[in-house]
């Protein structure tokens, strides 16, 4: 397993990889709304993490293929964090966030975790900082780490 910066040319690859997990670990959490708007929003705005004035963006290869991908914002906001569904319960999410956050010295990293990843965030020390929450049909929970 490598941990490496994107690059401007993985652009695609990783559009591709964060709409192949989305479909089978985000997607089903949303109604039809929240499905057409992460389509519509999220998926396009994948390109503003290829920033690297405001992004620390990683990603992970094993065997020659992405199983990660994952954006820190300004030091204090994870903006991705996506592990193929094959490689999940591997400790490949762990050290990927690991990764992005020692690039910060920041004390509060926020977030807004996918409904199916809240148990990853509160096992690496993230609490819930308000109830599920639902924008345009996208159900995620405010988090917050505090180091």
């Amino acid at each position: 397993m490598d941990i490496q910066k994107v690059d401007v040319a993985d652009l695609e690859l990783v559009k591709h990889f964060i709409s192949q997990v989305s479909a089978v670990d985000v997607l089903p959490n949303f109604n039809d709304q929240g499905k057409a708007e992460f389509k519509a929003r999220i998926l396009p705005d994948i390109t503003t993490t290829f920033d690297n004035e405001h992004f620390q963006t990683l990603k992970v290869i094993f065997a020659g293929e992405m199983v990660g991908f994952g954006a820190l914002r300004d030091g204090n906001y994870l903006t991705h964090l996506f592990v193929s569904k094959s490689m999940q319960g591997q400790g490949i999410g762990k050290r990927l966030l690991d990764a992005l956050l020692s690039t910060t010295e920041a004390k509060e990293i926020s977030l807004r975790s996918s409904v199916n990843a809240v148990g990853f965030y509160e096992s690496y020390g993230f609490e819930a900082t308000g109830s599920e929450a639902d924008f345009n049909g996208i159900r995620f929970v405010p988090m917050c780490l505090t180091r």
